[in-house]
């Protein structure tokens, strides 16, 4: 969390040195159209917790990471004219940790599928930024299990929530072919607080062709329901991705 707000607050303020303002930007007379493709490989850690079982604290260490990552995409269209911009993304993760105690006495694992869906709004205020509005769907199926000696108790539960997020993009060139892209949101709503955070090393192939790199983080803290209907997600989901990036 503090990364995010330090980042997003750096390229906020070295945005607004920049001399030209947000009235120099004039809008272009035609809309740019691109559509994303990525896959991410993501881990998962903070604490989980469903009706009466006992909370699961995840957990990772940097040589845990490998062996946790699971496979998320992503598939997102955006619209812009220089000025205005619209964007709607999906993306989808499965996701999952598990370990066991000492002496394997004790045990427990999280599964989550996930789908995100956010659909968001620019403006931009400076040459290489622009403040964003978005709404954000959450839709999360989950199992929990936990193990103590012989006995095994499982839970599963859905839900599903909708958050507000406000955050801001920039995007800075390297040169005639890289750009150097940076993204923050938080919020919440539905959840107590959301925050979702990517950056990316972008190199232009042609005119209609980008390729990619990056990392991306999302998390939230999200609870509802009491007794046996009680669950609660505190969790942040995290890994690298590529992909490529088609305008028209």
């Amino acid at each position: 969390m503090k990364l995010l707000l330090s980042i997003t607050a750096s390229a906020t303020a070295l945005c607004l040195c920049m001399p030209a303002r947000a009235q120099d930007v004039e809008a272009r007379d035609s809309w740019k159209q691109t559509v994303y493709i990525y896959a991410m490989g993501a881990a998962i850690e903070g604490d989980a917790q469903i009706g009466i079982l006992p909370p699961l604290s995840v957990e990772l260490d940097k040589s845990d990471v490998l062996d946790a990552l699971r496979m998320g995409g992503m598939v997102a269209y955006r619209i812009d004219n220089g000025l205005w911009s619209f964007s709607t993304d999906v993306t989808y993760m499965d996701l999952g940790w598990r370990a066991s105690g000492p002496r394997g006495n004790v045990g427990g694992s999280l599964y989550l599928d996930q789908l995100t869906v956010m659909a968001t709004g620019g403006y931009r205020f400076a040459p290489y930024a622009e403040v964003l509005l978005s709404a954000a769907y959450f839709d999360l199926d989950s199992e929990l299990n936990v193990r103590v000696l012989q006995q095994t108790a499982q839970a599963r539960r859905g839900a599903s929530w909708t958050d507000g997020l406000i955050g801001m993009r920039a995007s800075f060139p390297i040169g005639e072919k890289w750009s150097y892209n940076v993204r923050g949101d938080i919020g919440g709503g539905g959840s107590d607080l959301t925050w979702h955070f990517l950056t990316t090393f972008r190199r232009g192939v042609n005119d209609r062709f980008d390729w990619y790199f990056g990392y991306r983080v999302l998390s939230y803290d999200y609870s509802e329901g009491q007794g046996r209907t009680f669950q609660h997600y505190e969790l942040m989901q995290h890994g690298p991705l590529i992909g490529v990036a088609i305008s028209f």
